[in-house]
């Protein structure tokens, strides 16, 4: 490795492609975007549509069940065979929470030798945070980037949501007064942030908003970002090339191009004060929470569906698997993202495989076995809720009252 360079936060990378000898480090690619702008579906046409590429894959959830990464071994699974090359970190944020466990996943990663790293961050994510993580040494003095070096920071934006929410850090008087009067950041703010600092961003879901609406949301995403590609896309369908062909990531630009340059630029100082908010950074400034319903019951699939669809005060996303009366013997899979909902049934519960003597127990996968219930097997309610000032009580409550006489 003693050929590989190092990039710190202060260089100014030019533009180069995979093609380029004169940096032998792997390509990395983070993928950022709020929660449901649907860095998920991206990531899995990816790796449909690897065309022989070799991608390791690091999949981020705030919650404690990692949801996304998931779907995403389910994708590889079947398409290669292999999930040896994705890594999940759950129950914390990259950019704040598990920054020692992010850049150890990273470098193990680098270690296969692939094509491309492509780091899907969580919702809440500050891409910013993740530099710096990615930049910080280890005990032995050695940081990620002297492995691997960041080709492109990808930003997706829902289309169809992200001009009403975001609308509001346009206006400089508005933005102070809610400042003033909550100490909590506007999650406005953390939607630029995260838009402020890539150079690809790609406008997903545009078949959901008129043409009106898309040249504004194009419009105010270049005056946030001017140096930024923009994208545009249905149900992030993207070929390859055009995340790992051009990399276009540089710091310098980034800098000049966002507002977010002096936080960062003083902690490469080695701004002591700057550095210790960054220890103690986390998402309660933005008034975030998470928490994963966990039950044993069967749930009734019209309450439910409802339920999610009746607007819950605070909640942003939902996700995750259920057990309903609609398909008890199929995996549901709700997905809720601002105001819309998905509700899927995927295949069978490895209990019904097993019950109809498809799979025999022994051919159990162990994180399954790790959660098997001797009456259910692995049907069961797992639902992460994110959102502001949740009333976890409440909604927990609401959904116990959902469940059906007794247990399958």
């Amino acid at each position: 490795m003693n050929s590989i360079r190092s990039q710190s936060l202060s260089d100014s990378n030019g533009s180069t492609s995979l093609g380029d000898t004169a940096d032998r480090r792997i390509p990395l690619v983070i993928l950022s975007g709020f929660l449901g702008a649907g860095k998920t579906t991206v990531l899995n046409h990816l790796l449909r549509n690897s065309k022989g590429r070799r991608l390791a894959v690091l999949v981020n959830d705030v919650g404690e069940v990692n949801i996304d990464a998931a779907l995403a071994r389910d994708v590889a699974q079947v398409d290669s065979g292999s999930t040896e090359d994705i890594i999940e970190l759950s129950n914390g944020c990259i950019c704040c929470g598990i920054q020692d466990e992010f850049g150890k996943a990273v470098m193990e990663l680098a270690k296969k030798n692939p094509d491309c790293i492509i780091v899907e961050a969580t919702g809440i994510a500050e891409p910013l945070r993740i530099i710096e993580s990615l930049a910080a040494k280890n005990d032995e003095g050695l940081s990620v980037l002297e492995f691997a070096r960041i080709a492109n920071l990808v930003t997706l934006v829902d289309a169809h949501w992200w001009v009403k929410k975001v609308q509001e850090i346009y206006s400089p008087f508005r933005r102070s007064l809610m400042l003033f009067s909550d100490p909590r950041r506007p999650l406005s703010e953390l939607l630029t942030i995260q838009v402020e600092c890539a150079n690809i961003i790609i406008l997903n879901k545009i078949d959901l908003v008129d043409e009106e609406s898309l040249a504004r949301s194009r419009a105010a995403l270049s005056a946030i970002c001017p140096s930024a590609q923009i994208l545009t896309t249905i149900e992030g369908q993207l070929a390859i090339e055009q995340f790992l062909e051009n990399e276009r990531f540089d710091i310098a630009t980034v800098f000049k191009s966002s507002g977010c340059d002096l936080e960062l630029s003083s902690a490469s100082r080695g701004d002591s004060r700057q550095m210790e908010e960054s220890k103690t950074h986390d998402h309660g400034d933005f008034g975030l929470m998470t928490f994963t319903y966990r039950s044993r019951y069967q749930l009734s699939h019209d309450k439910l569906v409802a339920y999610l669809r009746s607007q819950i005060p605070g909640l942003l996303r939902a996700k995750g698997f259920a057990w309903t009366d609609r398909e008890p013997d199929r995996i549901g899979f709700a997905s809720l993202a601002q105001d819309t909902l998905r509700f899927d049934y995927l295949g069978e519960w490895i209990h019904t495989m097993v019950a109809n003597r498809d799979m025999d127990r022994s051919q159990i996968p162990p994180p399954i076995r790790r959660i098997w219930d001797d009456s259910t097997g692995d049907r069961r309610q797992e639902i992460v809720f994110i959102g502001i000032d949740l009333d976890q009580k409440s909604i927990e409550s609401r959904l116990d009252s959902f469940r059906l006489d007794k247990k399958w």
